[in-house]
């Protein structure tokens, strides 16, 4: 009885390596293991995946994406979990001094680095320095909110219990705020002559006015909060009636201007390279230099198209997310390089220059239609039928790898397999020499050179 179980241990233990030689996946879509002289993947759906490539000098790992993420290339090591909110970086810089920092947002946040100006710990909210974050190149707290301290430039905001009461000062800005009471801040110029910049409010939102002169802005906004609000400038003008129902805006560097009448039911919208007009939600329609956009019965159609440099863009959805389709054309070879739809939850495809991958059972791919991960990582796990076909080599797998077909086009080699657990049939063919097994050579014969037949996974010469 012993060694009965011994030989059916080796025996499964050779139908394990031997399915896990042949086969690019293993139990389903759970296992897979591709490699070459370029790359491989690794891959333990949905738990792990792993994917390298030699040439480009990259790794990566992913861990229940998107919860935890690991990437290493040649300039850049970074770490990511629960949606970014633990992160590790590891960057060299051009003068090859490495730049290292690690938060847990936003309890912790440190950096180090070879330049010690760089250098900054937060523990927030208790105390801490940021450098270079949110806009501005240092924040100092203290127990926040009862202290906070921002510095940008030549002037530094001191915060006590943010954010009613700050204080501004610098060489030529000053400013006090008692939220939502009062406030002001002026700015004067370098020769502390002329206010260059100021703002002041009362009663926060009901009053407020700002003035900005620097570079030749020359902005002026006045808010009685919601019956009226101004603002002019060098770079456009505009007045709301009731906010924010009624508006009227002119951009006067490109001369167009824009009617909400209200907003935002009805958009008139008019000038040099656009032309613009809403009904909501009956009907939309715009067009700029590179963007020409719109709906009808909002949200049964919309409808995207654009030019980035030499790639046209068009995307379109019926219900949302019920339809929807991506392409992207190359306009200087005047062919579609990529294209991405989807029938909500029943399939999805992406195709390219020379193939595509369609999947039957899609429910999140709508969603993601330009994150290549999910493909990668999670649709397997769904797609009861996958299609895969380009110019060399072409896949088809039928309830998770239960049936799947393979054919190798270069090689003019092809390959069949009804698997479940272990390959119950299995077929493969290539020029002159067909193999053909039952449960992985429990029966089996094979043509060629050397032809054989198997019997209880014996080889025997024929």
């Amino acid at each position: 009885m012993k060694n009965f179980v011994v030989r059916i241990g080796i025996v499964l233990c050779l139908l394990t390596s031997t399915v896990l030689s042949e086969e690019n996946t293993f139990l389903g879509p759970i296992l897979e293991y591709k490699k070459d002289e370029f790359s491989k993947v690794y891959a333990f759906r949905p738990i792990l995946y792993y994917e390298a490539n030699y040439e480009l000098k990259f790794r990566s790992l992913d861990i229940l994406y998107p919860f935890m993420s690991y990437q290493e290339d040649n300039q850049r090591t970074q770490f990511r979990a629960f949606f970014s909110m633990i992160r590790y970086t590891n960057f060299n810089d051009y003068d090859n001094l490495q730049e290292k920092n690690f938060s847990i947002f936003p309890i912790i946040d440190i950096a180090w680095s070879g330049k010690k100006e760089n250098n900054y710990f937060s523990l927030f909210p208790i105390w801490g320095t940021l450098k270079n974050k949110y806009g501005k190149e240092e924040i100092n707290y203290l127990l926040f909110p009862l202290y906070l301290e921002t510095k940008k430039k030549n002037s530094t905001n001191k915060h006590f219990l943010w954010p009613f009461i700050s204080k501004v000062e610098g060489k030529y800005v000053s400013g006090f705020k008692l939220w939502p009471l009062f406030g002001y801040e002026r700015k004067l110029d370098e020769k502390q002559l002329t206010v260059v910049k100021e703002s002041k409010f009362f009663l926060w939102p009901f009053y407020a006015s700002k003035k900005n002169m620097i570079g030749g802005l020359n902005l002026e906004e006045t808010i009685y909060f919601p019956f009226y609000l101004s603002s002019n400038s060098a770079l456009h003008k505009s007045k709301t009636y009731l906010w924010p129902f009624f508006n009227i805006y002119t951009d006067k560097i490109s001369n167009q201007t824009t009617y909400n009448m209200p907003w935002p039911i009805i958009q008139y919208k008019k000038g040099v390279n656009i032309f613009s007009q809403r009904f909501f939600p009956f009907y939309s329609y715009s067009k700029s230099k590179n963007v020409e956009k719109g709906f009808y019965l909002w949200p049964l159609y919309r409808y995207r198209n654009e030019i980035l440099a030499t790639d046209y863009y068009k995307t379109k959805s019926f219900l949302f997310f019920l339809y929807k389709e991506d392409i992207y054309y190359d306009l200087e070879s005047n062919k579609i390089r990529k294209e991405f739809s989807s029938l909500w939850p029943i399939y999805s495809k992406d195709t390219y220059e020379d193939g595509y991958d369609f999947r039957i059972f899609s429910p999140v791919e709508s969603f993601f239609s330009k994150n290549e991960k999910i493909r990668k990582i999670w649709s397997p796990l769904w797609s009861i039928i996958r299609i895969q076909n380009d110019s060399k080599s072409s896949e088809t797998s039928i309830l998770f790898n239960m049936i799947k077909f393979e054919n190798d086009k270069k090689n003019q080699k092809s390959k069949f397999a009804i698997n479940f657990l272990l390959p119950i049939i299995s077929y493969e063919s290539e020029q002159e020499k067909v193999k053909f097994n039952i449960l992985g050579g429990l029966l089996g014969v094979e043509t060629g050179d050397e032809p054989k037949i198997r019997i209880l996974y014996i080889p025997i010469n024929i």
